[in-house]
This record gives structure tokens, C-alpha cells and sequence, in this order.
């Protein structure tokens, strides 16, 4: 064996040639001073263009959140949307039960709301929460004024489990979205 044209693979212990970059027995590559080793291009390619196609994705996801929920966001105006007044009613239709809480809301604030999402507590005759409901309304309520609403929640527990409620707005959507 010519020690200067030859040498073993150190995979396979095939005799090659001394140059080789990959062993024509076992088609490893024997260096990594290649771009078309599958290691250095992914390397020098592949993570590159997964991180700019990541870096895409969250502009474009930045901006279709601006679009679709643009400021000011209802997490900094907690509260200002309240229920006034409320009233429960069990409605029984089609071998089906619903409950049905029907109100009046006010907005305190200066920014017209809508898509409202009103989060339902029930509570039984112990004060132990029973069961808890989100729900959504189409609603749209214009600054400092009053409007009524209606909810429906299907209950989870016989209606003696029902006692008393708490409703509140969760969350809401300002008017000055696209869609």
C-alpha cells in the first residue's frame, strides 16, 4: 500500500484513495472541508433559511395580529365594561336546557368595544362554584353607553345545583379591526 495515494476508511477499513471525500464502499464522506457534505450544507443553508422563514412567519403573525386586534387592548381597560343588571332564566326546548342570562352592560370608556366574551359563574346555596362557562356575544357597544345582551350557557349540573352567578366581561375586541 503507497501510503501517499492510499489510505483506509476509517468507517468501513476499505482501502481508498487519499483524496477521496467519500468512500465508494460505504458512501461516507471523509471531511467535513465540503460544501456538498450533508452536515456543513444544512449548516450553511438550511438553518439560515429556516431562520429567516421564521423570522418571516413572526412579521407576518405581528401584523395580521395588528390587523385583526389592533391597540388599545381591553387588558389595559379592565373593568370598564360592567354588568348593570341581570337576570337568569332556564329555558327548556327540545329535550334540551339552556340557561339564559339576559342584561344590561355599560361602557366607561372611551373606546368602542365589540366582540365581547362574558365568563359565567354559578355558585350553589354554599357559595361553592358549581360550574363556569365562557361565551361569546356578537355585540357591539359604543363609548359611554348602555346596552342590552344575551347569553346562552348550557349547563353542565341539574338546575337545584344552580343557586347564584357572577358575570363578566372576560374579554373584547376593539371596533377599529379590519375583519
Amino acid at each position: 500500500m503507497n501510503a501517499e495515494t492510499q489510505r483506509d476508511c476509517p468507517f468501513c477499513a476499505e482501502t481508498i484513495q487519499a483524496a477521496a471525500r467519500v468512500c465508494p464502499r460505504c458512501r461516507q464522506w471523509l471531511s467535513f472541508r465540503s460544501f456538498r457534505h450533508p452536515v456543513v450544507a444544512s449548516c450553511v443553508v438550511v438553518v439560515p433559511m429556516i431562520v429567516f422563514f421564521v423570522v418571516i412567519g413572526l412579521a407576518i403573525t405581528r401584523y395580521f395580529e395588528r390587523v385583526f386586534n389592533p391597540p388599545p387592548y381591553y387588558t389595559a381597560h379592565l373593568g370598564s365594561l360592567r354588568v348593570l343588571d341581570s337576570r337568569l332564566n332556564w329555558v327548556e326546548k327540545d329535550k334540551e336546557t339552556n340557561i339564559y342570562i339576559i342584561g344590561i352592560l355599560t361602557n366607561e370608556s372611551s373606546i368602542a368595544w365589540r366582540a365581547l366574551e362574558f365568563e359565567c359563574r354559578f355558585y350553589d346555596s354554599k357559595g361553592v362554584m358549581v360550574d363556569a362557562s365562557s361565551t361569546g356575544s356578537y355585540l357591539t357597544i359604543q363609548p359611554n353607553d348602555e346596552s342590552a345582551f344575551r347569553v346562552r350557557v348550557a349547563p353542565s349540573r341539574p338546575a337545584a345545583d344552580y343557586d347564584s352567578y357572577k358575570l363578566s366581561v372576560s374579554t373584547a375586541r376593539n371596533t377599529k379591526t379590519q375583519f
